[in-house]
């Protein structure tokens, strides 16, 4: 009897997800079914980010982007990998063209569909008839991954039956961040301080990509007015995007901004060490994990645009979400409130160490592949 086999379908590969992808392999091997991965190439605002790797045993394709109207779609060439795909996991996106195809091959009972994703948008600009679509499709397929337990709460709320959600509660490699922290010493600490040339210790991070929806305009302003209540306070920015530009040209203006390009996984692990908090007043997705390895309390805004990784964040406990999310006077307040005030900010260091190893991406990995199994077996 042949194998299962269960085809994974995404836009892209993010570095962060290379390990999730080969500890799932192993899993689905060692219960007998056959994974097998498939992705495109980023391009434009998600090339920007460099942030994408390739995987030798996965198949890379060439995804064509094509112009509807004011909008832009994507058809990613799977066709010839559906055939003998017993399960076809996709991400929830209407803009991807190949999940219509597979849609419909569901529908008479030919394919078994699922979905992977929030369960809704959470981006600003969503395009209505396309969350619309989504909701109609998300009722139908046959099983959905949702990315932790706030978006299973949404899939249910859209009418799709608990029993058919596994709950992956979305991960990155925090065990490897905590490792690695470890290994680093004080003499590293002190070579990179002289590189950035910073000259104190009330120093925050930003990580992550650089574009207008991450509010980096927010956030130089609010490090301008941090400036003048903690006179010794100084800044990193890790990433690349558009705004890149932006964020460079500030640090050279300003010697007290430092602009470090983009670091991912280990590479950026000593910036949290140097850092006191983590300020990320746009959107919050899974950096929040970063945060909690790292022991490095995260400061965002009250913001519907919040990835569902933002249910990871306790209010008080470890990060703080400051309510009036256009009032820069009030970031800035509240960030130079914890570099004053080191008890509080330990009170949330502390929440921090307390969740360190809460969301993991081995548990992850084996959520996952138990809902692929369950998925399987289900009529």
């Amino acid at each position: 009897m042949p194998r299962p086999r269960v085809v994974i379908l995404t836009e892209i590969l993010t570095h962060y997800r290379q390990r999730f992808f080969e500890l799932l392999r192993d899993q689905l091997a060692a219960a007998g079914i056959d994974l097998v991965l498939v992705y495109g190439q980023p391009r434009g605002e998600a090339a920007s980010k460099k942030d994408t790797i390739d995987l030798p045993w996965a198949h890379k394709i060439q995804n064509r982007i094509l112009s509807v109207g004011a909008r832009e779609v994507c058809w990613q060439p799977a066709l010839s990998f559906l055939k003998n795909a017993d399960l076809f996991i996709v991400e929830q996106a209407s803009r991807l063209l190949m999940n219509y195809v597979l849609f419909a091959a569901q529908v008479p009972g030919l394919k078994k569909m699922a979905f992977w994703g929030h369960g809704q948008s959470f981006r600003p600009n969503a395009s209505t008839a396309g969350e619309t679509v989504k909701r109609f499709m998300s009722k139908r397929v046959h099983w959905w991954f949702a990315y932790n337990d706030l978006s299973a709460e949404i899939v249910a709320t859209l009418g799709f039956p608990k029993s058919r959600i596994t709950s992956v509660q979305n991960a990155i490699d925090t065990r490897a961040l905590i490792a690695h922290k470890a290994k680093i010493d004080d003499d590293a600490l002190r070579r990179l301080r002289a590189e950035l040339t910073l000259k104190s210790d009330n120093v925050c991070l930003y990580v992550g990509g650089m574009y207008a929806e991450r509010r980096l305009s927010f956030l130089l302003d609010a490090c301008h007015r941090i400036r003048q209540q903690v006179p010794d306070f100084e800044m990193i920015f890790l990433g690349a995007g558009p705004e890149a530009s932006r964020v460079a040209a500030a640090a050279k203006e300003h010697p007290w901004l430092h602009y470090a390009g983009a670091k991912f996984g280990a590479e950026a692990v000593p910036y949290f060490m140097l850092s006191k908090l983590l300020l990320m007043p746009g959107p919050v997705g899974l950096v929040i994990l970063d945060a909690l390895a790292l022991e490095l309390p995260l400061i965002t805004t009250n913001l519907a645009t919040h990835g569902p990784e933002i249910a990871y964040l306790r209010e008080g406990h470890n990060g703080m979400i400051v309510q009036a999310a256009e009032d820069v006077e009030a970031y800035a307040g509240a960030v130079a409130t914890l570099l004053t005030d080191d008890p509080t900010r330990q009170h949330l260091v502390a929440g921090c160490q307390a969740e360190a190893h809460t969301y993991t991406i081995e548990s992850m990995a084996d959520r996952f592949a138990r809902g692929v199994g369950q998925a399987l077996h289900a009529d």
